[in-house]
């Protein structure tokens, strides 16, 4: 089986923003200078070769980006990169329920901002962005070579149209197997030994049995409740692994991946598997082993209930950084003083499904996109590409990742030493936002050598769960080239399975009625029509 490969690929250290990460010559306060702020003073001399000379505002819609925008002044790394570009970001705010509808809204009406975010590869909205001109094509990136490098990857290299690119996705892992970090499960091991259960779960059944001993068993009279979620749009990432893994999709309503079940391709989330485990999910609903409000759940109250001993378990993104942050740093404390956090909670390992195999949430290595709007000046895109080809850059990586040298970190030989332990969000609670910006590449904090996930006991359990996941789980067969296929029905079809599956969930009919109900709405919308032109597509191009 694979073994744990440290992630990240060491890109050619280029000089456009070398000095941006010179090292500091001595231990007193002007040589500790952050190497950051010494390339930014270079943009005083606002010398006519400066590409930056020139003050810029950027618009972007991020989620929640205008509370990070807040947190900029109080970021020193932030602000001297700021400087450097010479730019200043104007925040278009969008949440995790409004940004798909309000970036559809601006599209229509011409109001895009200069960047944008959202998950949209695939979907017909997006393909009509690219044919009307509603967002810009990247130009040549030659001039970019960090960008044009991770463009390289075969699922994002495969995006381009007619061999333009018009996107930039933020790519999370190397492969998909890491994908089993974007749906964790944590539970409270502490209230399952006080319930009287003595062993961690590894199947279904052991793992219902726990939930029921600690909502029935409720030790601390907190009236808890079973299982519950940051998001709805993640129960899918949990309840599919039923024997159902490939089903599992991002909630962009376009990513559903193809099986080929009796003789034809299918998505996977109309498989004869799908029932089994919407009716395992109906079971531990009706048994009172999922929240009672999981459909108004968010995620600081999910976060909030699990920390405080009201929620047995939960199902969150973000793997074991969320764990750390959200958890750990942001609420353990409060509602548990004293209490060593890894004594309390466990990460759930994939359990053993009906197949007998162990299976994890199945995505692509890039979850979402940034995108610019049709109007941009190219000069603005210029300089929205040089900052994020600097972030993709060694010296960005490094600055983002481990800050300042000198400060927070030495160099011996080929590591990285620690000299701040210190939380970075906490020193630098702006630097989150802008590697997110550009990417979502978390398997570099996998290792025991990175600061993003500040207690080293979860950076060690971080390690030691992601090379279990490598050894120990399997990623069913599937041609990740029928989700990018386009077809006249597909490209119009959508599947938002959470919906169907909470909609289901809360239904008073039996699961069977209910899933009857949801493949017949589908059939009404033209589910078979497009797999009958899919099928047809794949038999032309050779796909078997």
């Amino acid at each position: 089986m694979k073994r744990l490969k440290k992630a990240g690929v060491i890109l050619a250290c280029l000089s456009l923003f070398a000095g941006l990460l010179a090292a500091c010559s001595s231990g007193n306060e002007k040589a500790a200078e952050s190497p950051a702020a010494n390339a930014a003073n270079n943009t005083d001399t606002a010398a006519d070769d400066n590409p930056y000379k020139d003050p810029m505002e950027i618009s972007i819609a991020f989620w929640d980006v205008e509370a990070e925008v807040a947190k900029m002044d109080k970021d020193p790394i932030m602000q001297q990169i700021l400087k450097k570009f010479n730019i200043k970001i104007k925040p278009v705010n969008t949440t995790w329920d409004d940004y798909a509808q309000k970036i559809q809204m601006w599209a229509a009406s011409g109001q895009l901002p200069d960047v944008f975010a959202i998950d949209a590869v695939g979907t017909q909205y997006q393909r009509k962005w690219v044919s009307q001109g509603v967002v810009a094509s990247l130009p040549d990136l030659t001039k970019y070579p960090n960008l044009a490098a991770y463009f390289e990857a075969p699922d994002i290299k495969g995006l381009a149209v007619d061999g333009k690119h018009y996107t930039i996705p933020r790519r999370m892992f190397p492969s998909v197997d890491w994908s089993a970090l974007d749906r964790l499960v944590y539970y409270r091991w502490d209230l399952a030994q006080k319930a009287g259960i003595t062993k961690e779960p590894e199947t279904w059944d052991e793992f219902k049995a726990m939930l029921d001993a600690i909502v029935k068993a409720d030790p601390e009279g907190k009236k808890i409740t079973g299982l519950t979620a940051s998001q709805v749009k993640m129960i899918g990432g949990l309840f599919w692994l039923y024997g159902n893994p490939v089903a599992t999709s991002d909630g962009s309503g376009a990513d559903f991946k193809w099986i080929k079940e009796d003789g034809k391709f299918i998505p996977a989330v109309f498989s004869k598997n799908a029932l089994p485990a919407i009716q395992n999910m109906k079971d531990m609903y009706d048994h009172n082993l999922i929240d009672p409000d999981i459909a108004l759940t968010s995620p600081d109250t999910a976060y909030d209930k699990f920390a405080s001993g009201k929620a047995a378990a939960m199902i969150a993104g973000g793997g074991f950084m969320n764990l750390d942050q959200h958890i750990y740093t942001k609420r353990w404390a409060n509602s548990n003083p004293n209490v060593n956090i890894l004594d309390s909670v466990k990460v759930l390992k994939p359990l053993v499904g009906p197949d007998g195999e162990r299976s994890h949430a199945i995505f692509k290595t890039y979850w979402s996109e940034s995108y610019f709007s049709g109007k941009i000046d190219p000069k603005k895109l210029d300089r929205i590409l040089a900052l994020y080809d600097y972030v993709l850059s060694p010296e960005g990586k490094a600055l983002l990742t481990y800050g300042i040298e000198g400060v927070d970190y030495k160099v011996e030989g080929d590591k990285k030493v620690i000299l701040d332990n210190r939380p970075r969000i906490e020193k630098y609670p702006a630097i989150g936002f802008l590697k997110d910006l550009v990417a979502y590449e978390t398997a570099s904090n996998y290792d025991m050598n990175s600061p993003i996930i500040s207690n080293e006991e979860i950076r060690q359990e971080a390690v030691n769960y992601i090379d279990w996941i490598m050894n120990n789980t399997k990623i069913p067969d599937y041609d990740i080239r029928l989700t990018y296929m386009s077809t006249p029905a597909k490209d119009k079809f959508t599947v938002f399975d959470h919906d169907d599956l909470l909609n289901i969930m809360l239904s008073k009919d039996s699961a069977e009625q209910s899933w009857k109900k949801v493949v017949d709405g589908y059939k009404a919308k033209g589910l078979d029509k497009m797999i009958e032109e899919v099928n047809a597509k794949a038999k032309e191009e050779g796909i078997e």
